[in-house]
């Protein structure tokens, strides 16, 4: 496993714990990256070309999982 897929699986589980962000879900963002952080720091320590790549897809993916969903989400707000 690499040390984006730890970094990415451990912020997956920090995500977990919460069971709502209520209206501002920016404020958890300081919060849950001084969970990972030290992850972060090995990361970019040990830093590799692949390393950076697979944080892109997975960032990429948290964007079109938005757009997606805000997308479900106005088709029902609309009914």
């Amino acid at each position: 496993m690499s040390r984006t897929t730890r970094l990415i699986k451990r912020l997956d589980k920090a995500l977990a714990d919460y069971k709502t962000f209520g209206s501002h879900p920016d404020a958890f963002v300081d919060e849950l990256f001084a969970e990972i952080e030290d992850d972060v720091q090995v990361l970019i320590g040990k830093s590799k070309p692949s390393h950076w790549e697979e944080m892109y897809v997975e960032r990429d993916r948290a964007i079109i999982k938005t757009l997606v969903l805000n997308r479900a989400m106005s088709m029902g707000a609309s009914d």
